[in-house]
This record gives structure tokens, C-alpha cells and sequence, in this order.
């Protein structure tokens, strides 16, 4: 009997091994598959970040969340970064969601989220090198309303730890007779300055 449950146990540990991926090979949800974050792509993110320029003020917190279920994909799991956002122009604040970060019972529901590692360059970046890692997300008003896609990568700005982000592709929209709701978070691409 003991000779029979060693090769069992090797079997199993194998096929637990086996179960889990690499997230930027990630092609398609496969049930009973973890996509982790094997080279701690999202732990570079983590942290808050500002953008500020005369009238403006964008901040956003990213947290990193592991061994998330993904609805609908029996025993799935897979890692994200989720986030939060202030934004404040011409001393209004638009939308404050930073204490927020990481509070959703569901990640995907998170203001900012991305569960997406690419290798480079990043679209609209010039200065990426081919080969380069950069995250692809999602960017929210509270609500759900006027997602708006994210691409960023972590760089060094004035000697300074910092993420260069690209926020466009506007795709929200607003209940039929209503006008399209106004974004709470900033267009463009912005230097945010990481300051904790």
C-alpha cells in the first residue's frame, strides 16, 4: 500500500503544479486553472500615485488582490490589482474613492482594476521598450457608468518611483433620454509621482 501512495502523492502535487499559470499567458478563463502573478508584475503598482499640474489633482491607489474566484468559471482564481481614485480640478473635488481601495466584496467592481499583464510596448508610448511589462485595466465612475480604459507601466520620473498611465477609449454611456454622464477621473496620459 505504501508503495502505491508515494507515486499517487507525486501524481497529485504534479497536477496541482500544473494548475497554475503564468497571468500574462493567460489567453482565455480555464476552469480549475490559477493565473498568479508569477513575476510580481502587480506588486510594482502597489502604492499611491499623484499627477498634479496648476487646477488638477489625480491621485490613484492600487492594492494587489491574489487567488481571485472569477465568476461564472468553476474554480478559476486569478490576480489583480484593484484601485481607487480622487480627482480634484479647479478646487472642486469631483470624486474622492481612495479609502475605498480594496474594500469590494468583488474585485471587478473596484473603481480601477486590472487583471491583465502585457509585454510592450504599450500603446501610445514611444519611449517603451520592446519587452517591457505593462498593465492593461479598467477605470470607473462610482456607479459602473463611463468605463474608460487604462494602460500603464511602472517608470522613474525625476529620480523618483512613478507609473506613466494612458486613460482613454471613453465606453460608458447613460439610461436612454439622460445625457452621457460626465467622467469623475481625468482623459490623457498623465506622470504620476508615487507618494506612499
Amino acid at each position: 500500500m505504501k508503495k502505491l501512495f508515494i507515486p499517487f502523492l507525486i501524481l497529485y502535487v504534479g497536477v496541482l503544479n500544473a494548475q497554475t499559470i503564468n497571468i500574462k499567458e493567460k489567453i482565455e478563463y480555464i476552469p480549475g486553472v490559477y493565473f498568479k502573478d508569477i513575476d510580481q508584475v502587480f506588486d510594482q503598482f502597489t502604492g499611491t500615485y499623484r499627477y498634479q499640474n496648476g487646477n488638477q489633482l489625480f491621485e490613484i491607489k492600487f492594492q494587489k488582490k491574489v487567488f481571485v474566484p472569477i465568476n461564472g468559471v468553476l474554480n478559476c482564481h486569478i490576480d489583480m490589482l484593484v484601485g481607487g481614485y480622487k480627482h480634484v480640478l479647479n478646487g472642486t473635488e469631483l470624486h474622492n474613492g481612495l479609502a475605498q481601495t480594496g474594500t469590494f466584496t468583488n474585485p471587478f467592481f473596484e473603481l480601477c482594476n486590472s487583471h491583465i499583464i502585457q509585454i510592450g510596448p504599450a500603446p501610445g508610448c514611444n519611449e517603451c521598450n520592446v519587452g517591457e511589462s505593462f498593465i492593461i485595466g479598467g477605470i470607473n465612475n462610482p456607479g459602473g457608468n463611463a468605463s474608460s480604459t487604462f494602460y500603464a507601466r511602472k517608470i522613474i520620473h525625476n529620480g523618483l518611483p512613478a507609473i506613466s498611465i494612458l486613460i482613454h477609449h471613453s465606453i460608458g454611456g447613460a439610461p436612454e433620454n439622460n445625457p452621457t454622464p460626465t467622467n469623475l477621473y481625468p482623459l490623457g496620459k498623465f506622470i504620476m509621482v508615487k507618494v506612499d
